[in-house]
């Protein structure tokens, strides 16, 4: 398990230190790096952060400047206590049945760890899935500018801005000019869908879609906006609209698990069988 993980890391950075290495001379950003970790261990995660942080915008080396980056990754998302973990993960496993109890569960693992990264990118994404657009981005609206470097959190934050309409700053993300630059980047794929029917783009959201299906042909969402830009488009295109109920239906715990970085995972099936119904179609 990732947090394990990174506890272990956290450790070994503890048992190996030694306090006689760095008397007599200036601090390296391995020190810092190492002075972190420590914080860490006392669950100081913010003023851990804040070393590192300011360590960071200093760096003038891209090698050191990615330890650095990677270090407080590690600290941004490293669970101090099991039992938010064991919320956490809960919560997890409510996600797709019961979005209320879900979030209950991860506001109960906020309340024992407020500034667990892990915890906040999750909180955003069922915020979005609830359509509390404003919640979502409050949520990572610090976050996002203590490490903007965090893939996950960039994508959680764009997530968002879509949620709140915010297309103007979603386009300010370079993702969304270029997915290949991260490695979520079917889900930015989907933004950029949803970004260019807003522009009007019917045809080139279009495109975008099937060639998300070409991409991974699991992803159910990737056959949902297939189906709807087929519609804008005044197309028809019943089969990816079957194509999508039936992969949700049928989606495996480790597939959701897999894709439930999108917010909005098979949360469309009731609306799509309902126009495979008015369309004289079937599911089956």
């Amino acid at each position: 398990m990732k947090s394990n993980f990174l506890k272990a890391a956290l450790g070994a950075a503890f048992l190996f230190s030694s306090p006689a290495f760095s008397q007599s001379k200036a601090e390296t950003y391995k020190d810092i790096i190492e002075k972190a970790y420590n914080l860490s261990l006392q669950k100081d995660r913010q003023q851990a952060l804040n070393i590192l942080t300011a360590a960071i915008a200093r760096e003038t080396r891209p090698a050191a400047q990615m330890e650095l980056k990677k270090a407080a990754l590690d600290v941004a998302h490293v669970f101090f206590s099991d039992k938010a973990q064991q919320l956490y993960e809960t919560s997890i496993s409510l996600k797709k049945t019961d979005l209320n109890q879900a979030l209950a569960k991860l506001n109960e693992a906020q309340r024992i760890e407020p500034d667990n990264q892990t915890v906040l990118t999750e909180l955003a994404r069922l915020h979005v899935a609830k359509n509390d657009c404003s919640n979502a981005m409050e949520v990572l609206a610090k976050p996002i500018k203590v490490i903007p470097f965090d893939d996950e959190l960039r994508l959680a934050n764009a997530q968002s801005q879509a949620c709140s309409g915010q297309w103007i700053d979603f386009a300010k993300n370079p993702e969304a000019l270029d997915p290949k630059k991260s490695s979520y980047q079917k889900f930015w794929m989907i933004l950029s869908v949803e970004h260019q029917l807003k522009l009007k783009n019917a045809a080139k959201a279009n495109e975008l879609a099937q060639n998300l299906v070409k991409l991974d042909p699991k992803y159910p969402e990737a056959h949902y906006w297939t189906w709807k830009t087929s519609q804008v488009l005044k197309k028809s295109n019943v089969e990816e609209a079957q194509k999508y109920v039936m992969a949700c239906k049928n989606i495996s715990a480790s597939q959701y698990r897999q894709y439930m970085i999108d917010p909005m995972l098979c949360r469309r099936t009731t609306e799509v069988e309902g126009e495979i119904k008015g369309m004289n179609g079937t599911t089956e």
